[in-house]
């Protein structure tokens, strides 16, 4: 099939879409697995140390927001020059993209340093749990640099269209991770036993020896040859696209953050629930962001070749796939909840309020795929303003108000409270999808 008709097919599309996103998803859930295997090691040492990790982990994803901004500006950029043929320019926006990361991440770092027991007493935690976080964090922000880097560095291969690179880096990245973590977790083969600390140490050495690789390879493709390291036409390209991504990660985790300390406010077992059904969510919300990340690159291209219908086509059938595979997560949350709440903890109370809410989770899947698919179309039409926009009616005209009017103060309970997270990602579908049916994609602009 020749390359024009490839844009043209459905089915065509649908297999660009997936022989793009399945690497992406893969490398996310492996991402994601970093701190899935630390809860699963934690959690078994306790509650405390469970819940003390899930919201040190929120903290993380919180700062990332401008790493996430940052990386979707690079991912979408590359695509769009890789799809004009444009490789002078690419390496530019790659060489500045990584010096923009740099300060970043040291900025960050210094934050988090100064700020991390301030900010896990604010969302609520005390006590052991509140020492246990501040130990986790120390050691996670002092080597944050591999964590920033890692993300960007794939984001440079997602967009030039090379997913299986990241994938196959990552997979070694959870080897490693493993192979330090656990002997220091436990104590295991006369290495000390440092319990969540032993964690944070196998993570961040894991994610350097990912990052070394990946900036190995870069040089080698020709992704990051040599060159001055910022040039103002990208960097202020990537700025008009990141900022409202940036924008809407910093809404969204900042939502997610007041949320948890709604969530905590019903005690450590009700929130280490709450942080295994995250985790567990994980396994369809990653696949979800790969497919949005997916859009994003391909619409980018698309455009970049200034094929606006197949741009269109490709953001529609990437809807399609990512509604289709993350609905079929949902059916296995509704109808085995308890069998997926076994596999991060045996602690009966945890359990039993661990097994409604993946019911919930699964009925989250729906308008949860739906907004994630259109909001990776959206960003690759440089429509990054949309989605932020819909960010902030879900998450704080929608999901926070009600559930601490509802949940806390009229007194309906930590189930309503979860609900809202399917009426936040409903509000979110409904808006963006309203906007992608009337985008002009002739007059897309990035």
């Amino acid at each position: 099939m020749a390359a024009a008709e490839v844009w043209e097919d459905p089915a065509a599309i649908r297999k660009a879409v997936l022989r793009l996103a399945l690497p992406i998803a893969g490398s996310n859930l492996l991402q994601r697995g970093v701190g899935i295997v630390d809860a699963l090691m934690v959690g078994r040492l306790g509650a405390a140390e469970l819940a003390a990790v899930g919201l040190a982990q929120l903290l993380i994803f919180f700062q990332m927001a401008l790493v996430f901004g940052l990386g979707v500006g690079l991912t979408l950029m590359v695509a769009y020059h890789t799809g004009a043929g444009d490789a002078a320019r690419r390496e530019r926006t790659v060489r500045s993209g990584l010096a923009l990361g740099l300060a970043v991440a040291a900025a960050l770092s210094l934050l988090g340093l100064t700020g991390s027991r301030w900010a896990a007493g604010l969302l609520g935690a005390t006590g052991r749990v509140l020492e246990l976080a501040v130990a986790y964090l120390v050691v996670s922000w002092l080597l944050f640099v591999f964590l920033v880097f890692l993300h960007l560095l794939s984001a440079i291969f997602q967009g030039a269209g090379d997913s299986r690179t990241p994938l196959k880096v990552v997979a070694v990245v959870n080897v490693v991770h493993v192979a330090v973590a656990l002997p220091l977790v436990f104590g295991l083969w006369g290495a000390p036993a440092l319990g969540v600390v032993g964690a944070a140490v196998g993570s961040g050495v894991s994610e350097a020896v990912g990052m070394a690789w990946l900036l190995v390879l870069a040089r080698r493709r020709g992704l990051l040859l040599p060159g001055p390291w910022l040039d103002r036409e990208a960097t202020a390209r990537m700025s008009r696209v990141g900022w409202p991504v940036m924008a809407e990660r910093l809404l969204t985790n900042g939502m997610q953050l007041a949320f948890a300390w709604v969530v905590i406010g019903f005690g450590v077992a009700v929130y280490a629930a709450h942080q295994v059904g995250l985790n567990i969510e994980a396994l369809s919300f990653l696949p979800g962001i790969a497919f949005a990340q997916a859009a994003t690159a391909l619409v980018g291209q698309r455009l970049g070749a200034r094929d606006p219908e197949g741009a269109r086509r490709t953001a529609r059938q990437a809807v399609l796939v990512c509604f289709a595979v993350m609905t079929a997560f949902g059916v296995t949350f509704v109808l085995a909840p308890g069998l997926w709440v076994r596999l991060f903890t045996p602690e009966p109370e945890v359990l039993a309020w661990g097994t409604p809410l993946m019911r919930i989770m699964g009925l989250l899947q729906v308008p949860l795929a739906l907004a994630l698919a259109i909001a990776g179309s959206l960003r690759g039409a440089g429509e990054t303003r949309a989605v932020m926009l819909a960010a902030i009616v879900g998450g704080w005209v929608i999901r926070i108000p009600l559930a601490v009017g509802l949940g806390v103060w009229a007194g309906a309970g930590i189930y309503l409270v979860w609900f809202t997270m399917v009426l936040d990602w409903l509000a979110r579908a409904l808006l963006m999808g309203w906007r992608l049916t009337r985008l002009d994609w002739a007059s897309a602009r990035l």
